[in-house]
């Protein structure tokens, strides 16, 4: 199937869809807050997904990677979720390139969902991209482990982009880990909690 035939699909797709609410008046039911998936790591179509940045971007030191953990579905690594995982790591480094000094600040690293529009699972359509509506459920909910050095194990954040007027506003939260044992551990982060507002331009 070609792009735009997928395209034109994914579109009236989104049409009957809608219509059918509207005949059916679903819009009176009670809303359902049955648990949405939102990202999958134990693919390695899934990491494709995602795509990674550092302040060595722009003149910093610093090292990202992200992949799949295949380690953790066999052998002795085998983790609690017995399937492979995603696993972010790299070198965190304050210093930048040498000219650089006092123009930029180092020590940061990231990864970030593509835009679907680039992704093996489109979801734009003539009514704009498809996005996930998670209004009516009170929490984001995050599978993940920390390691590395105990004193960066808070420094972690979750930025979440909004279906807003402003596209290249983020609001963001801080991650708090409770295991210091390396261990899996599920964080939940109310969608109604005070979240921080980065502004990229």
């Amino acid at each position: 199937m070609s792009r735009l035939s997928a395209y034109l699909n994914r579109s009236s797709k989104l049409v009957r869809d809608n219509t059918s609410r509207v005949m059916r008046m679903s819009g009176a039911d009670e809303p359902s807050r049955t648990p949405i998936t939102l990202f999958n790591f134990s693919t390695h179509e899934d990491i494709q997904q995602f795509a990674t940045g550092c302040d060595a971007d722009v003149g910093g030191t610093s090292t990202v990677n992200f992949a799949l953990d295949e380690s953790t579905a066999s052998g002795e690594k085998v983790s609690a979720l017995g399937r492979p995982t995603a696993k972010f790591w790299g070198d965190m480094r304050l210093g930048v390139r040498h000219g650089l000094e006092g123009h930029i600040r180092g020590g940061y690293a990231g990864f970030r969902s593509k835009a679907r529009t680039h992704s093996s699972t489109p979801r734009t359509s003539l009514f704009g991209e498809l996005t996930d509506d998670v209004s009516m459920h009170k929490f984001l909910a995050l599978r993940v482990r920390a390691a590395g050095h105990p004193r960066t194990r808070n420094s972690y954040y979750v930025n979440i982009q909004t279906d807003g007027p402003i596209t290249t506003d983020l609001w963001q939260h801080r991650l708090y880990f409770r295991r210091d044992d390396g261990g899996w551990e599920d964080i939940f982060v109310r969608t109604t909690a005070s979240y921080t507002r980065a502004r990229h331009r």
